[in-house]
């Protein structure tokens, strides 16, 4: 049994841990080292193990001075040493980073210069070295900085670094380099050296440039030890040969064991029910709905992602992009990731889902068979920095796109719709289940068995009371009818969600039911953002006159 504990610093304020701001040091607000070492004492005491959960594929950058790297990187811009371990497409910024944690571009007249940093509110940035005099105005010394801070709205079309998913306060960094990585690490080498932990969990590998390298390189730096991967493997698909560990966090175990306990009788039911709440006489088109909840993202919150390969695309009379992300290039390559059907592909393996998704791709938008078809090449070259990216981006999309949007549409019963589950199938029965255990046991037979994270959205307390509705579907319809008719919800999909949420939730405050409510991803109509795994959660609109936050909460 292992314990989480506290990553390294994870920052002063921080609520969730996942961002980092110096990989050197455990957080003193969790016990710092001497935590550590207690902890570890009393588990070894306990007949337990440590296991212990770190990010390489990102740090958090929401408070400048707290990160010792991002602080230098803005100071000094390309001539910092820190340069090269955060992923910034100079180019595109105009040889300077940026920002977007204004109000709007006109807040610019806002800065204020204290103390030797530039201001905005309480934000504080770094100036470059004779960058400003005593009376400059601050809008002129903004102008002579790396960075340039621009309003948030331009994140989605306009950032030029890499980050986690949408959350712009979460850099992305660039563990393939071996100085990164052995800096990155160097404390929890020591960790192992010294017997404190006995194995780790790695946080989003699909986010970095070589997963299996980095993996590798893990290993050996821990001399062998215990090794798991936050890897979500949808239906069918298996952990790539040339990972180096023990096996996932467990995702597939968890959708394996709740369809188990559904009742495989309720499908069609349920499929009537949600068909008439709907309102179209038919079940939603789950694939369809998925294409367009993914396109909704390529198009939205991650297009500045796209647009970053669509650059790298090189000019040809196949391709004429001239380096400036033509809008057929810019569709093609957002089509692609769009179908998709699994997080990433991990070249050479995967090789044959990338061709599938191409020509699904081509078949879905024949006007754009050409461009997309002579894309196929390019991507397929893993040593090519287009098709390294290509991988990085396509797993954002598939989880912004269908975890956290599609997963709140497709609410015929919601036990279905968990991280790394297909909510299309319904039910596993008993001889099915063993079946795959017996086939889970021989492939990975250390990997994690988990029924609840911080990523899953229902606790599986939670998830078994709705799976209970499969066993009384008439009671439940009669419920959903009543409820519609004391507090209607007009949107069909969003009623089942919310009168399940109440059933497996309840009993919950009025307060706590509001808030889940709010949190449900929007129509088409409004800007493309939704619920989050926790960590995944933190990114927050501003309201476009005041400043905004940009510490994750």
């Amino acid at each position: 049994m292992g314990l989480p504990v506290a990553h390294p610093d994870g920052g002063g304020g921080s609520d969730h841990g996942y961002d980092v701001t110096d990989p050197s040091t455990v957080d003193a607000s969790r016990g710092g080292v001497e935590g550590l070492a207690a902890l570890s004492k009393a588990a070894r005491e306990a007949g337990l193990g440590v296991l212990v959960d770190i990010v390489p594929n990102h740090m958090g950058v929401a408070s400048p001075p707290q990160n010792a790297w991002w602080w230098s990187l803005l100071k000094e811009g390309r001539a910092s040493r820190y340069a090269e371990a955060f992923d910034v497409d100079w180019d595109f910024g105009g040889g300077k980073l940026r920002l977007p944690v204004l109000g709007s571009d006109h807040d610019v007249d806002k800065l204020e210069v204290l103390d030797g940093e530039l201001r905005y509110f309480d934000h504080r940035f770094p100036l470059a070295e004779g960058s400003y005099a005593e009376g400059d105005n601050a809008s002129d010394v903004h102008a002579r900085q790396h960075y340039e801070l621009v309003g948030w709205r331009r994140a989605d079309g306009e950032l030029n670094y890499r980050r986690f998913f949408a959350v712009n306060t979460l850099a992305g960094i660039r563990v393939e380099i071996p100085w990164v990585f052995d800096e990155a690490h160097a404390e929890i080498a020591r960790w192992f050296q010294g017997g404190l932990v006995d194995g780790l969990r790695i946080d989003h590998p699909d986010g970095l440039a070589d997963p299996a390298g980095y993996l590798e390189r893990l290993k050996e730096t821990t001399a062998g030890s215990y090794l798991l991967v936050e890897k979500i493997l949808e239906p069918g698909e298996e952990l790539p040969e040339n990972f180096d560990c023990e096996g996932t966090t467990g995702y597939d175990a968890l959708a394996d064991v709740d369809r188990l306990f559904v009742d495989p009788d309720a499908e069609a039911h349920l499929d009537a029910l949600d068909a008439r709440l709907r309102g179209t006489g038919s079940p939603a088109d789950y694939q369809a709905m998925i294409h367009g909840t993914k396109r909704r993202i390529t198009d939205g919150i991650l297009h500045s992602e796209i647009l970053r390969l669509a650059r790298l695309v090189p000019d040809s009379p196949e391709l004429p992009n001239s380096g400036v992300a033509s809008p057929e290039v810019v569709d093609a390559l957002a089509e692609i990731i769009a179908s998709f059907h699994v997080y990433r592909s991990y070249l050479p393996y995967g090789k044959d889902t990338l061709v599938e998704a191409v020509e699904r791709a081509a078949r879905t938008r024949p006007e754009l068979e050409p461009v997309i078809k002579a894309l196929l090449p390019l991507l397929l070259e893993a040593s090519h920095e287009l098709g390294r990216r290509f991988q990085q981006t396509s797993g954002m999309v598939m989880a912004k796109g269908v975890e956290d949007t599609a997963f709140f549409r497709y609410t015929r019963l919601g036990t279905l719709t968990e991280v790394g589950a297909d909510p299309t199938e319904f039910a596993l029965t008993a001889p099915g289940f063993h079946e795959r255990m017996v086939r889970r046991q021989a492939l990975l037979p250390l990997s994690m068995t988990t029924l609840t994270t911080h990523d899953t959205k229902r606790s599986e307390d939670t998830r078994a009371r709705i799976s209970a509705i499969s066993e009384a579907v008439p009671e439940w319809e009669a419920f959903v009818d009543r409820m519609q008719e004391l507090a209607p919800i007009p949107d069909g999909p969003l009623a089942a969600l919310v009168w399940q949420a109440i059933a497996g939730a309840w009993p919950a405050s009025r307060e706590r039911l509001q808030g889940y409510v709010l949190k449900v991803p929007a129509k088409p109509a409004t800007p493309p953002a939704g619920p989050s795994r926790t960590k995944r959660s933190k990114r927050r609109s501003p309201p476009p006159s005041t400043p905004p936050s940009i510490c994750p909460s």
